[in-house]
């Protein structure tokens, strides 16, 4: 006999969300659309691709809010741009490869990072990168360190929600062949995970009490498995 719940809570820094559902749920368990193995059509290619990217951004958002206050320097969002029209992800990917070891030689640090990638209108891809543990170094010696172009730091003092803030730029177009095969995001190693525990009734009632002047937003949705879905969202940091 498996464990089975039906509710949880994920923690990601300060980001809390309680996840309360209408039927059990077997731990570990991950079913597509109809449960078994089958020839996808084209609309279920669509709509596997969309889930695909939609738990992508998920993963993102998370992974970026347990870790942007946890390795002991002020977390830093760059945009990293070429000067050259390039739209190959592959080569992107080994410019940004380059960059990332060129800047680790000049501060004798690995850097923990999460980065995401963004297509302009022209097809010139771009990253977002979230820097968790970079000290402070001038602007135009890091865009000579990457020396493809230019660079922009992103102000984040005032975001409440660092991983929502961010995500934001990932694709949302889930027919997008550019990414076919390829990786929407990227990650250093030994990043903090997100925390995620099956709770009791009486716990689900302790975090609406403790946190209800922190609750930020709540819905209910409804899903083919697990019936009607709460979904309440907490952030520490809210005054």
């Amino acid at each position: 006999m498996g464990k089975f719940y039906d509710k949880k809570v994920i923690i990601s820094g300060n980001i809390i969300e309680v996840f309360e559902y209408e039927r059990l749920i077997k731990v570990g368990e991950v079913r597509n659309k109809n449960g078994r193995r089958f020839e996808a059509s084209e609309e279920d290619k669509i709509e596997n691709r969309r889930v695909t990217m939609y738990r992508a951004r998920s993963q993102v958002r998370r992974l970026i809010n347990a870790n942007v206050d946890a390795w002991g320097q002020k977390a830093k969002f760059l945009t990293l741009t070429f000067a050259e029209h390039i739209t190959d992800i592959k080569q992107a990917n080994y410019e940004f490869k380059k960059f990332r070891q060129r800047l680790e030689y000049e501060i004798g640090l690995k850097l923990k990072y999460v980065a995401v990638i963004e297509f302009q209108r022209s097809g010139r891809i771009h990253y977002h990168v979230i820097f968790f543990n970079l000290p402070y170094i001038e602007a135009n010696y890091l865009e000579s360190i990457w020396q493809n172009g230019f660079i922009k730091i992103n102000a984040i003092e005032h975001v409440d929600n660092v991983g929502a803030y961010i995500t934001k730029y990932m694709t949302k177009d889930n027919e997008d062949e550019r990414l076919k095969g390829q990786k929407s995001y990227f990650t250093s190693r030994g990043l903090k995970k997100p925390k995620e525990e099956y709770i009791n009734e009486k716990e689900i009632a302790n975090i609406k009490k403790e946190l209800s002047q922190k609750k930020v937003y709540e819905s209910k949705f409804e899903n083919e498995y697990t019936g009607n879905i709460i979904y309440t969202q907490y952030n520490l940091k809210r005054q």
